[in-house]
């Protein structure tokens, strides 16, 4: 270890990388060691925020790998981090590129977690051309359950992809896809669950209008759709297997099923999951 991590904007998803890297089991591999930053550095342009992002890191205890934080409404201009992690809205992203310029020149490594902004777009408004990254993940990863997609410009060194992976994979799944399918997993991805709380809310209420109270219906969904994602995941099966085999010739399942489809909720998350994808490539052109 002995870099420093520069997180810029820690807000929701800023937050999340910040406690997935603090928390990071211990690592006593020298070489993997290397690949974890001495010092997380976060920056929130209110007193608020930053008081915040410090409660939040007084809440954990000690980091795992000694990895030390500090929570900034102002950069030090003489810090010098290796490896920059922007985690502001895609609207708010051409304004910290413009203020945050001389630190992003010097920088190895730039990460950037706005929706939309290509990495073409981002290197044009840096003087020098560093390696810039892009990654989606989602609310979940905060808790060490989410997924993260990254994708790298081509001067990114296998060690810079290495780092980033050994960062990003304790935020959950961590896949690397090339950069055509970002905005793909944008929609599937960071939006995603809301989509998935949307199915789950209705499952819920499904529940209650046919007598299960609340509290129950509500525990019930969400163990049903977590039980049956860790099912998926360890059968390595297709969904339609393992929903077939819930289903009995004239029973109650199939007739949901063929109702739901009646009103068509496939077509209807396809499609959700379609124009999430469109807007998520608008977002970089506001």
């Amino acid at each position: 270890m002995g870099y420093t991590l520069l997180i810029l904007g820690a807000g929701v998803m800023g937050q999340a990388v910040l406690s997935a890297v603090y928390n990071a089991p211990h690592v006593a591999d020298a070489s993997r060691a290397s690949q974890y930053p001495s010092q997380i550095i976060t920056v929130n342009n209110s007193v608020q925020g930053a008081k915040k992002v410090e409660q939040l890191v007084q809440s954990f205890g000690d980091s795992p790998n000694g990895i030390s934080v500090k929570c900034e409404t102002k950069l030090d201009q003489s810090v010098k981090p290796e490896v920059v992690v922007v985690g502001t809205k895609p609207y708010q992203l051409e304004q910290v590129l413009r203020d945050y310029g001389s630190t992003l020149i010097e920088t190895q490594q730039v990460i950037s977690l706005a929706a939309g902004w290509t990495i073409g777009q981002i290197q044009s408004r840096i003087a020098t051309c560093p390696s810039v990254s892009r990654v989606m993940t989602n609310t979940p990863a905060k808790f060490g359950w989410g997924s993260a997609v990254i994708s790298h410009s081509t001067n990114t060194t296998e060690f810079q992809k290495q780092r980033s992976q050994e960062l990003f994979q304790h935020l959950g799944l961590c896949v690397e896809l090339p950069e055509k399918n970002m905005d793909a997993a944008t929609a599937l991805v960071g939006s995603g669950p809301a989509f998935a709380l949307l199915w789950m809310e209705s499952l819920m209420e499904g529940g209650i209008k046919m007598g299960i109270p609340l509290e129950q219906s509500r525990k019930l969904a969400a163990t049903v759709v977590e039980g049956t994602s860790k099912m998926l995941l360890a059968t390595d099966s297709h969904p339609s297997v393992l929903k077939h085999q819930v289903c009995t010739p004239g029973g109650n399942t199939i007739a949901g099923l063929v109702e739901m489809e009646d009103r068509g909720v496939k077509s209807g998350i396809v499609r959700g999951v379609e124009e999430a994808t469109r807007v998520a490539a608008e977002l970089g052109k506001k």
